[in-house]
């Protein structure tokens, strides 16, 4: 296991950030994996040549095959659609900037005071299937809300909660 942070933080002068990568190699991850599913199709329409296409057989096959290129598209939706973001906290310039990113959005970018931060929380994602994720989330006077991308360990995003409300010198009952 690595001791690598899922959530790098980067403080340098008057900035923090934090990134919430989404990197290019897994995106070309989630791409390859995307290719396997197609092997269905190949195997069960393309390959066996049918000659007649009226029977519960094919029928079967076909609908395996759709089923197979669901989950393929779901892969190449998940590699394209990937968001990769950043919170950057400036008290040169006062400003929190949230800036997100992926291939079929493009760049989105928000800027906010730092004084209209009402809370930064921990905020806890529970899953049917494994064990919960947490993120950091940043509250707005208006109620707006930014969130980092998640990690799978509290203890991180708890320390990562921490640091801002340190760095930014909030009082305790605001983080």
């Amino acid at each position: 296991m690595t001791d690598k942070p899922e959530l790098p933080v980067v403080e340098s002068g008057d900035t923090l950030e934090i990134e919430s990568p989404m990197r290019v190699g897994m995106r070309i991850v989630l791409l390859l994996i995307a290719l396997f599913p197609l092997l269905a199709p190949y195997e069960l329409l393309l390959k066996p040549r049918w000659t007649d296409i009226v029977n519960v057989f094919f029928l079967f096959m076909a609908l395996v095959s759709l089923g197979a290129l669901c989950v393929s598209a779901l892969f190449v939706w998940a590699a394209v659609a990937g968001i990769r973001s950043q919170m950057a906290f400036d008290r040169g310039r006062g400003l929190f900037t949230y800036t997100a990113w992926a291939p079929v959005m493009g760049t989105r970018t928000s800027r906010r005071p730092l004084d209209a931060i009402a809370a930064l929380e921990v905020e806890t994602h529970d899953w049917s299937d494994s064990a919960p994720s947490y993120s950091l989330r940043v509250v707005m006077a208006d109620r707006q809300t930014f969130r980092s991308g998640s990690s799978w360990s509290r203890e991180e995003v708890e320390a990562i909660r921490q640091r801002v409300a340190s760095f930014l010198g909030l009082p305790a009952g605001k983080s």
